[in-house]
């Protein structure tokens, strides 16, 4: 295997912020600087790989295991190989959470989500500029149901060596949770997609103002923006959304295997921990704020498909609209919000009718004021985990006759809604058509057992809920609030920045 001297490689789509020490001493952790060898080294590797770029490596690769050209080479090779050709190219660009470097992605099929969502190629800036042989390609692999990964790098004699599925990649797009498995990344996935290029169609928000001129001259920057094929990220949020699309329709094809405890616990996961997180922000001026900064997307969706829809605002409308900023105050922006890919895995548990869409809405109701970041729900989820790997389900287990791990959801599902309440389990599940049973109130080791912080305020049924968040979203829409949601969006940032690789900058905020 070749090892290549690589400067810097960032990380997935949007880059990952990483500290190098010394430019001569490149970090090649995690396979950051591993290549193929020779082609029969690089077949290896590709044994059993059936996505695009696979079968272009195996057709194009030299006998030292590299590639000839830079990144044009390719997306014209496997884009072709696509069906789509030049004038199907679009180009995308965010600035990374590495000093504001720019980060062109070009895919092919553009103008359609699901054949664009294939293949993406992301390409890498350093201070020098952006290097057209330093790339990371992804690539969809239908009889694996994965994407496959792959980055390369210029060689002493200007070729690039091929670096096949490198683990670092998996270092942002695997999340937090570790899934094992690339999903794509897409900080701001709606208006005004700050950071991002939103051009033509909308202003732009943060990019112009940070973009650095003297990296906006750049040679290559230049050409993979140029007229024609810069497109704004309007049009590359729904190229996203499929492609997370296709990772979590995978993922939860995995219910039918045999049954399988730890694979019940993971399909339910996202219900109740954070395994993504996105970022909005208020458009501008405009006082225009998606409602998912303060209450989860996913409780209007399955409001729905629990057949409750109430005379409420914000079942209509997925945006608010805070009173107009004052003389000297600065829109809010990139509140952290709970992720596309956690949101999809969940609602795809109630489409397929693994989970009914009330005992969904029973977790949402857990601590619903804190749409992300929730550890009342994730505690829940963890210490349940604990007890499950401690034998407390043993007995149900071996008596319950499951034939697949979708057979275990429900039993996984009961024991994480079960909490204890002294020498007492007490199951947060209510009776038909409420949504949770509230241990007393009263008892100071309930309270203290459920985290009275959180706990309080809870709502029973549906229509309280309703209720509840209509009156949580009209009073943002009045009187002096911003100050109050920007104390929050810094919190959420700072605890962002601490535990998600691909966190954004937060010029403005000073975490501890």
């Amino acid at each position: 295997m070749r090892t290549t001297s690589l400067t810097l490689l960032m990380l997935g789509l949007l880059g990952c912020a990483m500290e190098q020490e010394d430019a001569a001493t490149p970090d090649c952790s995690e396979g950051r600087c591993n290549s193929a060898g020779s082609r029969d080294e690089l077949l290896a590797a590709l044994d059993g790989y059936t996505d695009p770029v696979a079968q272009y490596l195996r057709t194009t690769a030299t006998d030292r295991g590299t590639l000839s050209g830079n990144y044009r080479d390719i997306i014209d090779a496997v884009g072709t190989s696509l069906g789509c050709d030049a004038t199907t190219e679009r180009s995308f660009v965010v600035l990374s959470n590495q000093d504001f470097l720019p980060k062109p992605i070009l895919t092919r099929c553009s103008d359609d989500a699901a054949a664009a969502s294939q293949f993406f190629v992301a390409m890498v800036a350093t201070d020098d500029g952006v290097d057209p042989k330093t790339v990371h390609l992804a690539s969809w692999d239908s009889a694996a149901g994965l994407y496959r990964r792959y980055a390369t790098a210029p060689t002493e004699g200007d070729e690039l060596a091929v670096n096949v599925a490198p683990d670092f990649c998996l270092g942002c797009h695997a999340g937090p949770e570790k899934l094992g498995v690339w999903m794509p990344v897409m900080n701001e996935m709606t208006s005004p997609w700050s950071g991002w290029n939103a051009a033509p169609g909308f202003s732009s928000q943060l990019f112009d103002e940070l973009l650095d001129p003297r990296l906006a001259a750049d040679e290559t920057y230049r050409d993979v923006t140029r007229e024609g094929l810069l497109a704004s990220a309007a049009s590359f949020e729904p190229i996203v959304r499929t492609g997370i699309a296709r990772v979590t329709g995978a993922r939860l094809k995995q219910r039918s295997s045999a049954p399988d405890v730890a694979l019940a616990l993971e399909l339910l996961r996202p219900l109740y921990c954070d395994e993504s997180v996105n970022y909005v922000s208020e458009v501008h001026q405009s006082g225009e704020l998606r409602s998912h900064a303060l209450v989860d997307d996913a409780i209007r969706s399955l409001f729905r498909s629990a057949a409750v829809d109430g005379d409420w605002s914000w079942i209509r409308d997925t945006r608010i609209h805070l009173p107009l900023p004052v003389a000297g105050e600065a829109p809010v922006t990139l509140i952290a919000v709970r992720g596309e890919s956690t949101v999809q895995a969940e609602l795809g548990l109630v489409s397929r009718g693994v989970l009914a869409p009330l005992d969904a809405l029973r977790v949402r109701a857990l601590d619903w004021r804190h749409p992300v970041q929730s550890d009342f729900r994730c505690g829940l989820f963890r210490t349940a985990t604990e007890r499950i790997a401690a034998g407390v389900l043993a007995g149900e287990l071996a008596a319950c006759g499951a034939v697949t791990t979708e057979d275990l959801i429900p039993l996984v599902y009961d024991e994480i809604m079960t909490v204890s309440v002294g020498a007492e389990r007490v199951s947060l599940r209510s009776g038909a058509g409420e949504l949770l049973h509230l241990p007393d109130a009263s008892n100071p080791t309930a309270i203290a057992a459920l985290d009275a912080g959180s706990w309080t305020g809870f709502q029973t049924t549906l229509v309280q809920l309703g209720d509840a968040i209509e009156a949580h979203l009209t009073s943002y829409q009045a009187g002096p609030v911003r100050a109050a949601l920007s104390t929050e969006r810094d919190r959420r940032a700072c605890r962002a920045a601490s535990q998600h690789p691909t966190a954004p900058i937060f010029t403005d905020v000073q975490c501890p």
